[in-house]
């Protein structure tokens, strides 16, 4: 298909954008990181066919200390009306979820490390993924919850065939992954794995890929079909 216009906000410079980069570089799609961190502009929703939304340390309120968060989110509701394919990702899935006005609430306790999801309208599928967070989304009236687990009952959601929020990492890679197992201010809880569970985690690391990259491909052949009957 042609090349997509896709912009990657990236909330801070240690959360990365990880493997999206790799994917869409393959494809051959106009990929833009906004690294919002360092000051970027936003695009407008007419500039953008894709908005990846990428995770964060923050709260999706904490727009006192991240200023930026408040244009991000518009621009979010714009590309929502527009009918933009839009993926979130962790915080980017919380802000997702927001948008689309459901509430985004501390969880019961975090979830670090990898643990596994059930994924699909049934959960009848598994995966282990690698997850960070404190913070969880309500379900979107008119979403459809796509992913789950014990700790976090909404792991992902799909609203329509061309927005997706996922509460954990998918894109995470070996490198990143390696330095979250570093963390000096680690997180504690009964479902904190320590920095050698994580690093032992790691054979979990290609089957996520895979995944993540099969839900790319979707969302591609959902938006070459919607291109075709505009």
């Amino acid at each position: 298909m042609a090349s997509l216009r896709v912009h990657v906000l990236q909330q801070t410079e240690t959360t990365t954008p990880g493997s999206t980069l790799d994917w869409l570089k393959s494809r051959g799609h106009a990929a833009t990181l906004v690294r919002l961190f360092a000051g970027d502009s936003l695009p407008s929703a007419d500039e953008t066919d894709w908005l990846i939304i990428c995770g964060g340390g923050m709260n999706v309120d904490d727009v006192g200390r991240f200023p930026y968060l408040e244009a991000e989110k518009k621009l979010i509701a714009e590309a929502i009306a527009a009918k933009k394919t839009c993926l979130g990702l962790c915080l980017g899935g919380q802000l997702l979820a927001q948008s689309l006005g459901a509430t985004v609430t501390r969880n019961t306790e975090w979830e670090v490390g990898w643990h596994t999801v059930h994924l699909g309208p049934s959960q009848s599928e598994r995966l282990m993924v690698f997850q960070w967070h404190e913070d969880t989304f309500g379900l979107p009236n008119g979403a459809v919850r796509v992913a789950t687990n014990r700790i976090t009952e909404n792991q992902g959601f799909a609203y329509g065939d061309n927005i997706v929020g996922l509460q954990f990492h998918p894109e995470a890679t070996e490198e990143w992954i390696r330095e979250c197992a570093t963390e000096k201010q680690m997180p504690t809880g009964a479902h904190v794995q320590t920095s050698e569970q994580i690093l032992e985690g790691l054979i979990f690391l290609t089957p996520m890929r895979k995944w993540y990259f099969d839900l790319l491909h979707r969302l591609e052949a959902i938006t070459a079909a919607h291109t075709k009957k505009t």
